[in-house]
């Protein structure tokens, strides 16, 4: 198999934990479970606007997002900017530095590849203190189309000098993440934090981790 030279992080729900964008809504389980419901939905408006051609900023897709389960759970939609503030202070998960740090001792490069505008995730890592460890970051700015689209994955592979997609992997907790990076030929690594379970749709990831660093290990184990 050939070597692996670049590993490329999801940032939102992956490598950061955006579950603090509850907390100025009431950080309760209810909030929670609407954050989480509208970065679904806002991907979910990034695939279908990339499909049809067009591009916005994901911070305005995700602040529609919250604004419209907001405003269907009878509440003030325009808490959805508060909420959307708290997405620049996102922690790290855990185990996400014992992660990095497991890779770059294999000798592996990591990077960042986001829906987020390249200068707001450059800044969110910097605020998490995991910047450092990380070779570059892409945003889908930068491409003017939204993962799954093969094109963030391949400015992804340009970014890095010209990696081969087969000596590079994604890490990602999104079920739609996976898919594209497989399908645009890159390995796979699926943490299945938030899903558990994978649809039986997504090709078969490379690896598998309960969490990042169980992940990591798995990558590393690929060789």
């Amino acid at each position: 198999m050939t070597a692996l030279r670049l590993v490329l992080f999801d940032l939102n729900g992956t490598l950061l934990d955006p579950s603090v964008m509850a907390e100025p809504l009431g950080g309760g389980d209810e909030e929670r479970a609407m954050v989480v419901q509208a970065l679904d939905d806002a991907n979910m408006a990034a695939a279908t606007l990339t499909l049809g051609g067009a591009y916005a900023p994901f911070a305005d897709l995700l602040r529609g997002a919250l604004a419209r389960r907001l405003h269907v759970a009878g509440r003030d939609p325009g808490g959805a900017a508060a909420a959307l503030e708290a997405m620049s202070r996102m922690p790290p998960f855990p185990e996400a530095t014992a992660a990095l740090d497991r890779l770059a001792a294999a000798g592996v490069r990591c990077a960042v590849l986001t829906q987020s505008a390249t200068e707001r995730a450059e800044a969110v890592l910097a605020q998490a203190g995991v910047r450092e460890r990380l070779s570059f970051v892409l945003g889908t700015d930068r491409v003017g189309a939204f993962k799954p689209d093969p094109r963030p994955y391949r400015a992804a592979l340009e970014a890095a000098g010209g990696v081969g997609p087969e000596e590079a992997c994604l890490v990602s907790a999104h079920a739609w993440d996976v898919t594209g990076a497989k399908l645009a030929g890159l390995r796979t690594a699926w943490v299945a934090r938030r899903d558990h379970v994978l649809p039986a749709w997504v090709p078969e990831p490379n690896v598998r981790g309960a969490d990042l660093l169980e992940a990591a290990d798995g990558i590393v184990a690929l060789g």
